[in-house]
């Protein structure tokens, strides 16, 4: 198609979009525009595109930022790719509807494509949002089809992007691809930036660092110490370690399984807690089974009460193999509760060890162990490592201060589009 003089590319893209979207991509928004007048709903719209609506922390982190952002000033929906919806009631409750299947019924899928792209013409959406990879893609196709404004938000330095395998090709297309078509980019951490300029081209122009965010009031709305035991069973004096997150690979819950027989012997009685689904939960249940921890370990599945977990601790421990910056790290050290973390990538930049916590190499039980024994036999340490970290949580990362800034990057590119 030849671009008239004047056209922009945008209108050029929608119009040859429009035999394969139905009646004209114009006239549509036109009307559609036409109608949001009428009504006098002139807020900004924004479609949120996730891969799945597991009860995952890319997932929750999605809602935790549609309602931080003010709903006088943006009407959200959100769609899924693919999946059942664990969070379906938390979803609809955060926006202005119920959340939209696409119906992906393979990673190349033409009429998940069209689906979507049907979706964002009819319901005239200012930006698309986009959460995980294979949304990023199909996120990406829409926008640059229908001529709409793009952000996608990056949560993880996945060691898949640097593995060496056929598949690496393909992928690494697809992902500069996306970062092509989107205005902005979203990366949690600068040390994510870093890793994805290096592995995979990210364009730093492109690049806003926007971390994850924890409500300031969190500590009100948790429940007391001994009241958060008592609801989960537990005695109120033995030591309690704990994590929380997908029961993954990245994750590392292995190697925290393996640093609790050591924890033991130094501090007999001490048990763990392990919050959190996902397909490893069997092999790592066998794990626990083969070291012979008994009742010292118990999984807690995915729980909607994850503050009265995290308030029950004396130790929280991240033991992922890879990071971007992880909600439960955050939300740990807001309660004020010390944390053992591996050093990965996102994470060295909210952890200082020795200052707001003690950081320990990944897929290294013993060191786990070493630090989480020094923590937890010294309540002083404890308290001034927790209490450090509250302090820089809240001063980077308020959901408050998070929802500004991507308010800004919004308005800033809609801005720039006119």
């Amino acid at each position: 198609m030849t671009r008239p003089a004047g056209m922009p590319p945008a209108a050029v893209a929608r119009a040859a979009a429009a035999p394969l979207l139905g009646p004209a991509v114009a006239a549509d928004r036109g009307r559609i525009g036409a109608a949001r007048g009428v009504q006098g709903d002139r807020r900004i719209r924004v479609l949120h595109l996730i891969s799945t609506l597991e009860a995952g922390g890319t997932e929750l982190a999605m809602i935790r930022l549609i309602r931080s952002l003010d709903p006088m000033a943006y009407r959200f929906r959100v769609a899924w790719l693919r999946g059942e919806p664990a969070l379906l009631r938390e979803v609809e409750a955060a926006t202005d509807g119920r959340p939209v299947p696409i119906g992906l019924r393979a990673k190349a899928d033409p009429g998940a494509l069209l689906r979507l792209c049907r979706l964002v013409r009819q319901e005239c959406f200012d930006i698309v949002h986009t959460h995980m990879d294979l949304a990023d893609y199909y996120g990406a196709a829409a926008a640059r089809l229908l001529g709409t404004a793009l952000v996608s938000s990056k949560q993880n330095a996945d060691e898949f992007r640097t593995r060496r395998t056929w598949k690496r090709t393909p992928f690494l297309l697809l992902e500069r691809a996306s970062y092509a078509a989107a205005d902005a980019v979203i990366a949690v951490s600068q040390g994510l930036v870093d890793f994805l300029e290096k592995a995979e081209a990210l364009p730093r122009h492109k690049t806003v660092v926007i971390g994850n965010g924890v409500d300031p009031a969190i500590a009100f709305k948790a429940p007391p110490r001994d009241e958060a035991r008592r609801l989960l069973g537990l005695p109120p004096r033995v030591p309690v370690l704990g994590t929380a997150g997908r029961l993954a690979e990245q994750k590392g819950q292995i190697d925290l399984l393996r640093a609790l027989p050591p924890i033991r012997a130094a501090l007999p009685g001490a048990c763990l807690l392990i919050a959190g689904e996902g397909p490893l939960r069997g092999a790592l249940e066998e794990e626990a089974r083969r070291l012979g921890l008994g009742e010292a370990v118990r999984f807690l599945g995915h729980r909607k009460d994850i503050l009265s977990v995290l308030k029950s601790l004396d130790l929280f421990v991240l033991p992922s193999l890879w990071e971007g910056l992880p909600q439960a790290l955050l939300e740990a050290m807001a309660l004020s509760l010390p944390v053992v973390a591996t050093r990965c990538v996102g994470v060295a930049e909210t952890v200082t060890d020795g200052a707001t916590g003690r950081l320990v190499p990944p897929q290294d039980p013993e060191a786990i162990a070493r630090a989480a024994i020094e923590v937890l036999r010294d309540p002083t340490l404890g308290r001034r490592l927790g209490e450090a970290g509250r302090r820089v949580v809240l001063e980077r990362h308020a959901q408050d201060k998070v929802a500004a800034r991507v308010d800004r990057l919004y308005r800033d590119i809609l801005e720039r589009r006119r």
